[in-house]
């Protein structure tokens, strides 16, 4: 665990806001791949944003199509992460809150609670808000949970994840991947979800 904001460490947490995939389930899917498809092309770039720019009504409509089938695939298959049903139980012990802000679909995100059974008091997806790295979507998640943005830290483990909770005002914390292994915009940087549960029963 590496705190690079080691003020925010006096804050007492209420809430937690979960990235979904990579955090709180390790699912198959492969962006580049979702990209190729889509865009025809072997250039990385955020897939939400560029069906976005998409102009030809009928080329949108196909984008969302495949996209959306590569994310029912995904929710179907995914597993969850290690440790996080552990988390859940201390959470549920403190009456600490739980939230999810993706860039997935609803759908997606309902299908993925349907099959392991878990509860949260907010659902963000990309239907209710401008999708991360934007702050709303972590505002709206914290007004779901009834919290200040100071009571909540945000787990993820992308940079748009950071980004959007920097600028809304919550922690900070990534969860390390082979992806990204650091980010100026966190405030702690944890190895796993064992590690994220000591960090929440030290400032909870």
């Amino acid at each position: 665990m590496l705190w690079l904001n080691k003020e925010k460490r006096k804050n007492k947490i209420k809430g937690i806001i979960f990235d979904l995939d990579g955090v709180l389930v390790k699912s198959h899917l492969d962006f580049n791949l979702i990209s190729k498809e889509i865009f025809n092309s072997s250039e990385k770039k955020p897939v939400l944003e560029g069906i976005d720019n998409i102009k030809d009504p009928k080329e949108k409509a196909r984008a969302w199509e495949i996209l959306e089938k590569y994310e029912r695939k995904a929710a179907l298959s995914c597993n969850l992460t290690r440790g996080i049903i552990e988390l859940f139980k201390f959470l549920e012990q403190r009456k600490i809150k739980r939230s999810i802000v993706t860039r997935n679909s609803k759908k997606s995100i309902y299908t993925i609670l349907n099959r392991f059974k878990l509860r949260f008091d907010g659902i963000i997806s990309r239907e209710d808000a401008p999708p991360k790295p934007a702050k709303k979507p972590v505002i709206l998640a914290c007004k779901q949970m009834e919290l200040l943005p100071k009571e909540v830290i945000l787990l993820g483990d992308y940079e748009f994840d950071m980004i959007s909770g920097r600028k809304a005002g919550v922690i900070t914390a990534l969860l390390k991947s082979d992806n990204q292994s650091f980010s100026k915009n966190a405030d702690v940087i944890v190895d796993s979800i064992s590690e994220f549960t000591k960090l929440v029963s030290e400032i909870s």
